[in-house]
């Protein structure tokens, strides 16, 4: 229960859960024959340990061995330490232990991804022939969290062989999961406590909070039961804000009754793109392709992206390239980190309850009141409309406008306070988690084309909310996010999470003339700045470009509709932010080609390019002059200045040092002439580049 108004909670196994400090939990009896059920949970109050029982031969205890091991939530540094047999406690921090991947690059423990894997050295003579016990300890709280879940462990040697047969372990199956106290009577009472008791903030920190149980989480609990939180996870968070025994028991109880849909799991991040989701039911969806789908580097994301080799076939415009099965990278938030650390009611108080961001969801408060989002849900559900639009359409513009004009005044980018950041953070986040209440309980995430008829997608949000959520729209500072141990990453990878999670959910793919305001849910500009941040990482550059390329695709196809690129808000075909292509050439991301081949660049900005054209040349020069981008004032010198002639003469000469076709060059330089015929376009078909530091320079440049 409860992992948010204090979010790092941890859940899982269905094993016994220790309560008390330094409690320790035998969860595999001896001998090779006995199975180790998997996750680990180690939750509970500070010192809680789990301990399993492997066996090792006299050669294996004579070698040098490593654990490895998967771990959710180690979101400080020695937040967990391991044990062997009865040695020292080795805490787990960034100098302890080897991180494996991109988690490294990313920061590691404590860093940005919630789930790791980790290699320890087993220090000599630590194990013994025959039977060894494996300790994992919980150290210490931060007051928000109570202990984090090996998923998958085993001892390898040198040559990275396993010690530990895979078929000793079992994993912990959800569907076999009972309720602690399975009478009428618990479930009802665990239901009135989930939704009325009283809680404290935590164990460490006993001050009375406002928030319920119901008001950090989905309003009925159905996430905790869609995500798989387990029993133990429950009880102990539940007691972690202040239930007793027996109330923990039973509000894991009315949990375990609720008649949700559960594909999900907590360590899986929701929404975490891979192949096969759009087959699933959309009520999977959610549940995303799991942690595993996350690729381990940059480059193999062009095997989605181009599955039958890198042609204009794949990224046509008239097509939709689903941002729901292309792998990513990097983990997006997992459940825990949706969840507000801080209820608004406790955040600010009744300026909270009392405004119409409050009543905009269930009509709490005494702001003036209209039809809440929970009621137009539910009325949308109960179908019979002929104009969904008219009943929905309103109401989700202005339940993401409520939450704009409360943080706005609000915002404050140079706070040295931690928890100030947490309370603007954690408001947008209860907003993201009460949209993901709407959209699951009332069965909306199929629905999107009752608002937006022309949407290619079959499934997204009626509405866009995690886009807002990003620290840097909320302003925070980047050394003081409140996220975690505030490490400045934070600031980039949650942003980028939350603004590609927008992409997945509700990326105003293809909205028509009527919908242009639907067109750009994404601030394109904003992306691309944060792909660039996101290859500067704490390890050093990350190559990024098969992110861009995708987010470069999807911006073509989202921008191909009936508007023009006059249209208003920039919502049509528009060169200077969603197709904007001089992108894979600035600069500042020419590392981020670093893992892919000349060749593969090469092909994949000639696809782009031409793909661009045949768009690009379908509108007149008045199309571009009036209110399109274009003006004969511009100077055009090569700069790379934001304006859109200067965007297009800066990019031709790029693309063809790179080897791109250089007749394709010359007809756009002949068209650019036409539309800006102040520039010498000319010079952009007999141009020269050369290397110049690290990126390149041309001869059109002339700033």
């Amino acid at each position: 229960m409860l992992t948010g108004c204090g979010p790092e909670g941890q859940e899982q196994t269905e094993l016994p859960s220790g309560s008390g400090p330094g409690e320790t939990v035998q969860v595999a009896a001896q001998g090779l024959a006995s199975p180790i059920t998997l996750p680990l949970e180690v939750l509970g109050a500070e010192g809680v340990t789990k301990t399993v029982t492997v066996d090792v031969t006299a050669t294996d205890a004579q070698q040098p061995l490593r654990l490895w091991m998967q771990v959710h939530n180690l979101s400080y540094a020695t937040k967990g330490s391991v044990r062997f047999n009865s040695g020292a406690w080795l805490p787990l921090n960034n100098t302890t232990v080897t991180v494996e991947g991109l988690g490294k690059n990313y920061g590691g423990i404590g860093g940005a991804f919630s789930t790791l894997k980790l290699l320890l050295p087993v220090p000599t003579g630590a194990l013994v022939a025959g039977s060894n016990q494996l300790s994992f300890r919980f150290n210490t709280s931060d007051g928000r969290s109570i202990g984090y879940r090996v998923l998958k462990f085993n001892l390898l040697r040198a040559d990275g062989s396993r010690v530990v047969p895979d078929s000793l372990f079992v994993q912990d199956n959800p569907a076999n999961w009972k309720a602690p106290l399975g009478d009428a009577t618990s479930i009802a009472e665990g239901e009135k406590l989930w939704r009325t008791k009283q809680l404290w903030r935590s164990y460490k920190n006993t001050t009375a909070i406002r928030a319920r149980c119901a008001d950090c989480h989905a309003q009925d609990g159905r996430d905790l039961k869609y995500f798989n939180y387990s029993n133990a996870s429950i009880m102990e968070r539940a007691k972690f804000h202040g239930m007793s025994d027996l109330e923990a028991q039973r509000v894991a109880s009315y949990i375990r009754s609720l008649p949700v849909s559960n594909p999900g799991r907590p360590w899986n991040p929701p929404y975490q793109p891979g192949p096969g989701l759009d087959s699933k039911p959309v009520d999977q969806w959610a549940a995303g392709a799991g942690v595993d789908a996350v690729l381990e580097n940059n480059r193999t994301m062009l095997q989605y992206l181009f599955p039958a080799g890198i042609t204009k076939e794949a990224i046509s415009t008239a097509k939709n390239l689903s941002a729901r099965e292309v792998p990513i990278f990097f983990q997006l938030p997992d459940w825990n980190h949706w969840l507000p650390s801080i209820h608004p009611k406790d955040a600010w108080g009744d300026a909270f309850v009392n405004d119409r961001l409050s009543e905009a969801y269930n009509g709490e408060g005494t702001s003036t009141p209209f039809a809440t989002m929970r009621e137009l849900a539910a009325k949308v559900k109960a179908g019979g409309y002929t104009n969904y639009r008219s009943v929905m359409y309103h109401p989700i513009s202005q339940w993401n406008l409520r939450l704009y004009e409360f943080l706005s005044p609000r915002y404050n980018s140079t706070t040295t306070d931690p928890e100030y950041s947490r309370k603007v953070y954690s408001t947008a986040l209860w907003h993201v988690v009460k949209t993901w209440e709407v959209m699951q309980e009332f069965g909306l995430e199929d629905k999107a084309r009752l608002l937006h008829p022309s949407s290619r997608d079959v499934r997204a949000w009626m509405g866009n909310s995690t886009f807002d959520t990003s620290p840097h729209l909320l302003k925070l500072p980047r050394t003081n996010t409140g996220i975690n141990d505030n490490n400045p990453f934070h600031f980039t990878y949650f942003s980028m999470a939350w603004y590609h999670l927008s992409l997945v959910l509700f990326n105003g793919n293809h909205a028509d003339g009527a919908d242009r305001n639907a067109q750009r849910p994404l601030d394109w500009g904003y992306v691309h700045g944060f792909i660039k941040e996101l290859s500067r990482t704490p390890a050093g550059t990350t190559p990024v470009q098969g992110l861009l390329t995708l987010y470069l695709a999807k911006g073509m196809q989202t921008a191909d509709n009936s508007l023009k690129p006059n249209a208003p808000f920039g919502a049509g075909w528009s060169p200077r932010s969603s197709a904007d292509l001089s992108r894979f050439v600035v600069p500042d991301l020419v590392a981020g080609w670093s893992d892919i081949t000349a060749a593969e660049r090469k092909a994949i900005l000639e696809v782009f390019l031409s793909t661009w054209w045949d768009k690009t040349r379908q509108y007149t020069v008045d199309d571009w002059r009036n209110g399109g981008g274009a003006t004969t004032t511009e100077v055009l010198n090569g700069a790379y200045d934001g304006t859109l002639g200067n965007r297009i003469y800066f990019l031709l000469p790029q693309f063809k040092y790179y080897g791109v076709n250089a007749t394709l060059i010359n007809t756009i330089a002949d068209w650019g002439k036409t539309v800006w015929p102040q520039g010498n376009w000319a010079a952009v078909k007999t141009a020269t580049c050369a290397p110049k530091n690290s990126y390149i320079r041309c001869s059109t440049e002339t700033y």
